[in-house]
């Protein structure tokens, strides 16, 4: 006698990525139901605040369910979709998924109904839009609407016509003023643009940490004349070794030097206690076209200003190419930010929670200043330090800047 087979069903969880990371959200689905699938093939791709990652399926076998569509967000640990390892029912997975005429209800389980379920975020575009999702075809697994069904809805029509334009919010019609409609606009009116998953995470993380820590900025103006002249010197030997040799590195030196002199800027903040780091984890704010990601370089303490600038160039590289892995971005417990490189020549940023304290690298441009009672011209750059007032006083946070100044114009590290 010949028993069943028996599915051997695996489930795939959000993935921890990190202790400061509590969820993520599907991007992409590699992978469709009914799909064969390795052992650490990948199945779908998610981001978070801090990383964009690939998930590998964790067995070899058939992708029996998707649970979770993209632009959907689920805490660590939650299934998103689940494999079945199981052989005969993994082939019957594939026929239950592609329609095989050959499965009825006589013969096979029919697909569940999932035409009811709505994710967050197709709920969220159907509410701005004045949507009836009940009256969108879905094409998700089992009847789901899904983000991009929603937005084809949008382009066409119910039938197949152009979309009418909608407004996303009623008129507060209780207050005696009521504003005329505009006048539409000839490109047809402005546009909304959901917030991608890296935007929304980005702004969430701002916002908490204006709520929780009281920011306060210093700002010193540094004559970098020495490190352009050291610049100069080490370069073409850095290159060399394929080193990129840029004014960050030596200010990421001067700063790491600094800190092991005034300690609490390289603390957090937990509760009633401020814990002081015995390392110094250096992270390097890296502007990507979608937002901003902090890679961040493990005990940087220990590094040369070559092994700096090395480590600097190694980690944009892998965020711009979206190679980072999740320890990259976790346990900085300091920051410096670079939007000098664009131009900007002051700023205030906000901290890096849990951090106590960012520090803002400037354009560095020719300026006239007073040498000596003589006017010269030298590259000068402000240095901006946000710094959080639980931790420390503004004492503080500017003897830390005049070291880091006074180490820059003596040339920096070596």
């Amino acid at each position: 006698m010949t028993s069943a087979p028996t599915k051997a069903m695996i489930d795939v969880a959000m993935p921890q990525m990190g202790i400061s990371v509590s969820e993520g959200t599907i991007v992409e689905w590699r992978k469709a139901v009914g799909d064969q699938v390795a052992a650490d093939e990948t199945l779908c791709e998610i981001t978070t605040d801090k990383i964009d990652v690939e998930i590998p399926c964790p067995a070899t076998g058939t992708l029996a369910e998707i649970l979770a569509e993209p632009g959907q967000t689920l805490p660590v640990g939650v299934a998103i979709a689940r494999i079945d390892t199981g052989g005969e029912g993994a082939a019957g997975a594939r026929d239950e998924a592609t329609g095989d005429a050959s499965q009825s209800p006589a013969n096979g389980p029919a697909e569940a109904d999932r035409s009811a379920f709505i994710s967050p975020v197709v709920r969220r575009i159907a509410s701005e839009h004045g949507i009836d999702v009940g009256q969108v075809e879905g094409h998700g697994v089992g009847g789901r609407v899904r983000k991009k069904d929603l937005l084809a809805h949008l382009k066409t029509g119910p039938a197949g016509s152009p979309a009418l334009g909608r407004p996303s919010r009623p008129l507060h019609t209780e207050s005696p003023y009521v504003p005329d409609a505009p006048a539409p606009a000839q490109n047809g009116g402005d546009a909304r643009k959901a917030m991608t998953p890296m935007r929304k995470s980005i702004a969430d993380h701002m916002v908490k940490s204006l709520q929780t820590s009281a920011h306060c900025t210093t700002i010193v103006e540094v004559d970098f004349s020495a490190v352009a002249a050291r610049r100069a010197e080490l370069k073409e030997t850095y290159a060399r070794r394929g080193v990129p040799l840029t004014y960050l590195a030596f200010v990421a030196r001067a700063v790491v030097e600094a800190l092991a002199e005034f300690p609490v800027l390289n603390s957090s903040v937990e509760g009633d206690e401020l814990v002081l780091h015995d390392h110094v984890n250096l992270g390097i704010a890296v502007a990507l076209d979608e937002g901003l990601i902090v890679p961040v370089i493990q005990d940087a303490q220990r590094l040369s200003l070559e092994g700096t600038a090395g480590a600097i160039a190694d980690l944009a590289e892998r965020a711009r190419t979206k190679k980072l892995a999740p320890d990259d971005v976790q346990g900085g417990t300091f920051t410096i930010t670079n939007p000098g490189q664009f131009g900007a020549v002051l700023a205030t940023p906000i901290i890096n929670q849990p951090q106590v304290a960012i520090l803002d690298l400037e354009a560095i441009v020719k300026r006239a200043v007073v040498v000596d009672d003589a006017i010269a011209i030298r590259p000068m750059g402000f240095l901006p330090m946000s710094w959080d007032h639980r931790a420390l006083d503004g004492a503080e946070a500017a003897r830390f800047l005049g070291r880091v100044k006074e180490r820059l114009e003596a040339g920096g590290a070596s």
